[in-house]
């Protein structure tokens, strides 16, 4: 007897239940909607894929541009060196004028200094 009223619930419960979401609905405006959405799905999909091929087309290109700059500096650094200079030219005078300049006397008894003060161990 308990069954009877398990049964029943069941069957009202089945007859009101919604079509299944791989059956097309029967209402136009339903199923004029549901093209719509799985048209803009579609576009969507499209698109993601078209986003994604064009980013894949970009780092190709980051790529290439990356390793020919690599290979240029790679040539520059490959390129002809410098001849060495030649013993016979003199280089140019410096001006000493604006370099700091210590006596040797003055250099000679600052080192002294420090040695006799190393020597004194405390």
């Amino acid at each position: 007897m308990a069954m009877r009223p398990t049964l029943l619930a069941l069957a009202v419960f089945a007859a009101s239940a919604s079509p299944a979401p791989a059956q097309a609905p029967r209402d136009p405006v339903a199923r004029d909607l549901t093209i719509r959405n799985q048209e803009a799905q579609a576009q969507q999909m499209i698109d993601r894929q078209r986003s994604v091929a064009l980013e894949n087309d970009l780092n190709a290109l980051d790529a290439r541009v990356q390793s020919q700059e690599r290979m240029q500096v790679l040539q520059v650094q490959r390129g002809p060196t410098l001849a060495p200079l030649d013993p016979d030219v003199k280089p140019p005078a410096l001006n000493m004028g604006s370099y700091a300049s210590i006596p040797d006397a003055a250099l000679a008894a600052s080192n002294a200094r420090v040695r006799e003060a190393s020597r004194n161990k405390r």
